[in-house]
This record gives structure tokens, sequence and C-alpha cells, in this order.
């Protein structure tokens, strides 16, 4: 761990706030052209942005081996599945349901840290999740359908749902990976770099496995105006955006970390509250908060 708490905490809410904008900006265009196009388009862009960025800098672009395969690990973690679950559940329950089900990435942390690490949970902990998981359990109960948030009922609910916890599994996952590389002295604009990189080659490789370019193509031909949100969506998502969540994985512990990260629900809807000009609903607010006061009130067991 390098550097100050206090920066470590700037960091990571700003990864928070971050990440909810580029979360609104890249569900409204795999809306037009599915997650599939979102990632084919943006983690080309963001892996040239952050080259470019560590050139620039003087931050080494060739690593040793020690280094690679955790940031390759968090990167297909975090990114590859995490980023493509999230997208696919955020179409099915609504994003504000699909960033609520991120908070329990900390209690994934735990339960992780606790099976393979050899760490202690305890009596608050247990609290900490259960108070996080009811939170959830309430957005999610809550959020039935408005303008950004198409009603879902049934199987697809259940999918979306499922698809959102599991990217809260790939997060935190990918977020261990993340300190490791970081404890053994990796530069954080590195780590983002491989990191995209590393996922940009793995989303190709399924694109073209899967035959998904051709349709791609196609719905960019269809829906042209996506090319103005790609390049804000990347700034604030796998550019910038990882690059602070590193930077706050440095500065503070990965489950520190993560529940400040976590916090992303109540950036959403202070953001979506501004641009909708109105309040969230009440039960959305209730348990975004209760959410990450249990995320917390387990990191700081």
């Amino acid at each position: 761990m390098h550097g100050s708490t206090e920066l470590g905490i700037l960091f990571a809410l700003g990864t928070a706030f971050s990440w909810a904008t580029a979360g609104i900006i890249h569900t409204a265009i795999a809306r037009r052209i599915g997650v599939q196009g979102v990632l084919l388009l943006r983690q080309p862009v963001a892996a040239l942005a952050l080259g470019a960025a560590c050139l620039l800098s003087g931050v080494p672009l060739l690593i040793s081996s020690h280094f690679l395969w955790p940031a390759a690990a968090s990167g297909l973690t975090g990114i590859l599945i995490g980023d493509a679950c999230l997208y696919a559940g955020a179409l099915r329950i609504g994003l504000r349901p699909a960033q609520v089900c991120l908070s329990l990435s900390a209690a994934f942390t735990a339960l992780i840290g606790a099976m393979f690490l050899g760490e202690r949970i305890g009596l608050q902990g247990v609290l900490g999740i259960a108070v996080a998981t009811a939170g959830v359990i309430l957005v999610v109960s809550s959020e039935r359908g408005d303008a950004h948030n198409p009603p879902s009922k049934g199987r697809t609910r259940t999918q979306g749902i499922a698809l959102c916890l599991f990217s809260a599994l790939m997060l935190a996952v990918g977020m261990i990976f993340s300190k490791q590389a970081l404890s053994g002295g990796m530069a954080p604009l590195s780590l983002a770099l491989y990191r995209n990189g590393v996922s940009m080659i793995g989303i190709i490789l399924i694109a073209v496995l899967r035959g998904a370019i051709r349709p791609t193509l196609s719905a960019l031909r269809e829906h042209p105006e996506v090319f103005k949100l790609v390049p804000p969506g990347c700034l604030f998502g796998p550019a910038g955006g990882i690059w602070l969540s590193c930077l706050a994985i440095d500065f503070l512990p990965a489950a520190v970390a993560s529940m400040l990260i976590g916090l992303e629900p109540i950036a959403l809807l202070i953001i979506m509250g501004i641009m909708e000009r109105r309040m969230p609903r009440r039960d959305s607010i209730i348990g975004s908060v209760i959410a990450c006061t249990g995320a917390a009130v387990l990191v700081l067991r």
C-alpha cells in the first residue's frame, strides 16, 4: 500500500462517480447495439488511450511475467466477464438495481477472503452482509419500471438479478487480483492498461468465434450516434475510471476500496436525479443507503 489514506478515499469516491456515469452511457449504447457491441467499441479505444498515457508519462509498457498473470486475471474477471454481465443484467432489470447489486462486491470480497485466505468475517461481518443484502432486495423489488428502467418480470427479471450478482462477484475477484499486482510493485497506470488490453483481446476473440463482428457493424450503421458516446464512456469507464480504481486499490486495502467504490448506487442516484430533475423513488434511496451501510459495517468490522 502506498501514499495517504485520504488520497485513496478520494480516488475510490471518484471511481464510484466515474463508473456511475459510464454505466449510464454504456447502457444507452447497449440498448442500441447490444452488450457485445459496447465492449467491442470501447475496449480498443480505452487500450489506445491508456497506452498513450503510459508513453507520455514515462510509465513502462513492458512488465515482468510476475505481474502479467494477476493483471490478466483481473482484466478477464473484472472487465471481460464482470462488465458483460453487468450491462446484460442492466438491460433486463434497469441500471439502478443493477448497480445496487454491485454494492455486494465488498461482501463477496470478504467471503472470498474467508474461504481462500483464512480471513475471519465475525458477527459484525455477517451483520454487514445481511444489511447490504436487505438493501439490495429492497431496491430490486421496488424498481419495477420507469424512464430508465424498462419493466421486467418472471424469468427475465431473475436472469437480470443473477447476472448482476455474478458481476459483483467478478468485480470482487478482479479487485483481489489487482491488489496482488499492485502489492508486487506494478504501477496503477500499467495495471489499467494491461487489464484493458487483455480484456480487449478476449472480447475480440469471443466476438469472432460467435460471429458477432458483422451484426455489430450492421447495428452501428443503423445507430451512428453511438460514436459520440464512446469517448466519454471510455473516459469515465475502462480508461479513466479503471485507472482511478487501480489508484484507490493501491492506496487502500482491497475491501475498503471495494466498499467505497460500492457507493456507486448513491452516485448514480445523484447523477440521475440531476439528469431527470426529480427525486428518485423513496425505496430506491432507502435501499441504496442500506446496501452501502451494510458494506461499510462489513468492511469496518
